[in-house]
């Protein structure tokens, strides 16, 4: 499992041989992984290196009892080392800001590299065709409360009905709301636009959880198509010219 201690021992220059092998093969699995790695890298060279050594020891204390590890095998002979203060600052600014706990969470990313769409089944027995060059992003809570998730991309969702579970889709500016039905989305990252066309059931599309003067709330039912225009802040109904081209 690659960690964020992992990850600082690796910029550290730490790590073993394998350990190096094994962050590699995660890096190129995934841009998202890379931004991950930067992320820390510039946390990491933002330490300041004259800060009071125990102070840092103290710190690394802290996190090493955190991290359910013995403090006495990090230092050598009762000093921090250089290197390690600076790993150590950074893992007590992660943990205090939450970063550290948000990377640990069980977060799912599906993403679509062929070329054509990929059936994905999701915990509560949804099903999604997800299109090329698309993705999908939720988290371990997903049926705490709301299923939501998270759409960058083309999608068509054949969604299961739980009317105490609502089924949000977060799609760029915009959600949908829905408790069972089938929809397309489509929100793809080179149109600032957001498009849904129901094909079954209703849907509810909106671009804020509160109203006011810049809210806009849609309902819109089988063969009808809503679009939101961010950069106009209007949100247009129209029938869908391919209501009866649905999978």
């Amino acid at each position: 499992m690659i960690t964020d201690e992992l990850l600082f021992r690796f910029l550290n220059q730490e790590t073993s041989k394998k350990e190096n092998q094994a962050i590699n093969a995660w890096l190129s699995g995934d841009p998202d992984h890379e931004s991950r790695l930067k992320s820390l890298k510039e946390s990491y060279e933002s330490i300041d290196l004259n800060s009071d050594p125990d102070d840092m020891q103290n710190r690394w204390n802290i996190i090493a009892t955190r991290l359910n590890v013995t403090p006495s095998v990090l230092t050598r002979r009762n000093t921090l080392p250089l290197r390690l203060a600076r790993v150590a600052a950074v893992l007590l600014l992660l943990i205090c800001s939450g970063v550290l706990l948000f990377h640990q969470m069980n977060t799912h990313i599906i993403r679509n590299k062929e070329l054509t769409a990929k059936t994905v089944l999701l915990p509560d027995g949804s099903h999604v065709d997800l299109g090329p060059g698309s993705k999908l992003v939720y988290s371990s809570k997903f049926m705490n409360g709301s299923r939501e998730i998270k759409l960058t991309g083309e999608a068509y969702f054949d969604v299961t009905v739980d009317p105490e579970h609502p089924f949000i889709v977060v799609a760029g500016y915009a959600k949908i709301k829905v408790t069972g039905t089938k929809f397309v989305v489509n929100a793809s990252p080179r149109n600032e636009e957001i498009e849904v066309s129901v094909k079954s059931g209703n849907v509810l599309f909106y671009n804020s959880d509160t109203l006011n003067k810049n809210s806009f709330r849609m309902g819109l039912v089988a063969g009808e198509k809503g679009i939101f225009y961010p950069a106009l802040n209007r949100m247009d109904k129209t029938c869908d010219p391919r209501f009866f081209s649905a999978p």
